[in-house]
């Protein structure tokens, strides 16, 4: 079926290039059109249009052509004059791969300068294959608070990379590459298992914290993903009730569907079901009644926005209304100034995270972070702060959390 989906794409693109025009395929899935003379006229980038307009209808496969194939393309544009064909090549081949980390069914032209990006793009990548089997990722933890009692109640685990010779690397330069490749899964399962795994030794210390772990739209694409939290609940005997998976509303609006069937079986798991940046995708009232949810977790960007007044709070008492309404557990992520935590309070949200409380800590500096806590210790904010909120502060969560107050004030 294969090689039957390359031929057809072959066809087709034989019927939208001109005579004079080369195509070839280069292996595997790329091909490669060498345009000249009256082609290169009206600019490249109209070859490269219509190119892509020849993906936009289904491939028909199979002896009946009956099985349906939607397949996409990414481009990448060299021109002018190179000391020989292969160096014109390789500089269409860097814009294809630059195209086709923008996004599917796109064109780019190559430019000075793309192929360190590539080359620095493919080292990462590399490097990456073996970060599991070197234990260079590791977790951090978000506490996340009560905000009617200012009592700690739980953390969100987030992963990061110790990149050898390179340092520390934040989720948002690793974690696309891990998606693209797929590596996700994988890496995922490990995440789950080592943070109920350390979750599970702080309840054995008479810390019943709730653990939170994300996870992204491919693991919810398989049902090994219930598999992997089985699997990281037996091993560590975790008490499910206090394990809560978070996905995000994208992901959940993805596959309704099997999106709703995974999540049901999760629920009968025993854990809980988090929508993350919530507020940020096109689900309704309607949507939400479909799947099993128990927390919201709105969006930093509407939390931020609420210093300039009208609009972002408005939007805040939306989503917490809506929460109440769908009698689901709201939690107002990016809490950094005091006037900000007071608003949120006032709209009656259940809980919150952000810098304001402490910044994500180690397993170890999270054990001793809780270990002040006692049920008569409360997180207060200064009434003298310009701006505050109506609770004092007193300074006690820590050196983290008194850096994260220091730089909100």
């Amino acid at each position: 079926m294969g090689d039957e989906l390359l031929c057809a794409v072959a066809k087709r693109l034989e019927g939208v290039i001109r005579e004079t025009d080369a195509l070839g395929r280069l292996g595997g899935d790329e091909f490669v059109v060498v345009a000249d003379g009256l082609s290169l006229a009206a600019g490249p980038e109209l070859i490269a249009e219509r190119l892509l307009e020849a993906f936009s209808a289904p491939f028909a496969l199979g002896e009946d052509g009956e099985t349906r194939v939607h397949a996409k393309a990414s481009i990448g544009i060299a021109t002018g004059i190179r000391p020989t064909a292969e160096e014109l090549l390789r500089d269409a081949d860097i814009a294809m791969y630059r195209a086709k980390w923008g996004g599917k069914s796109r064109y780019l032209v190559f430019e000075s300068g793309m192929e360190d990006e590539v080359q620095s793009r493919l080292e990462l990548e590399m490097d990456l294959q073996g970060a599991l089997d070197d234990d260079q990722f590791f977790l951090v933890y978000q506490p996340t608070f009560d905000l009617q009692t200012m009592t700690p109640t739980g953390v969100e685990a987030l992963i990061r990379w110790r990149r050898p010779g390179r340092g520390v690397v934040q989720p948002e330069e690793f974690i696309p590459l891990l998606e693209e490749t797929k590596m996700i899964v994988e890496v995922g399962a490990w995440v789950l298992k080592e943070a109920c795994r350390e979750a599970a030794g702080w309840q054995r210390d008479e810390r019943p914290l709730s653990l939170s772990v994300n996870v992204s739209a491919l693991q919810l694409d398989t049902d090994e993903l219930i598999d992997h939290v089985t699997e990281a609940l037996g091993e560590s005997g975790l008490a499910p009730e206090t394990l809560t998976i978070e996905i995000t509303e994208t992901t959940l609006m993805s596959n309704a569907e099997e999106t709703a069937r995974r999540l049901e079986e999760l629920k009968a798991l025993g854990i809980r079901i988090a929508v993350d940046d919530f507020g940020t995708g096109y689900s309704s009232l309607g949507h939400l009644r479909q799947f099993p949810v128990d927390v919201l977790k709105i969006d930093r960007s509407f939390v931020s926005q609420l210093a300039d007044g009208g609009e972002g709070e408005i939007l805040l008492h939306t989503l917490v209304q809506l929460g109440k309404a769908l009698e689901i557990e709201t939690t107002a992520e990016g809490i950094e100034r005091p006037q900000d935590l007071s608003l949120i309070r006032d709209k009656e949200c259940d809980n919150g995270q952000g810098f304001l409380f402490a910044r994500p800590l180690s397993a170890q500096d999270a054990g001793s972070f809780f270990s002040q806590w006692s049920s008569k210790r409360r997180f207060e904010i200064r009434n003298d702060l310009p701006g505050a909120g109506r609770v004092p502060f007193d300074g006690s969560l820590g050196p983290d959390a008194a850096a994260a107050g220091a730089d909100a004030r």
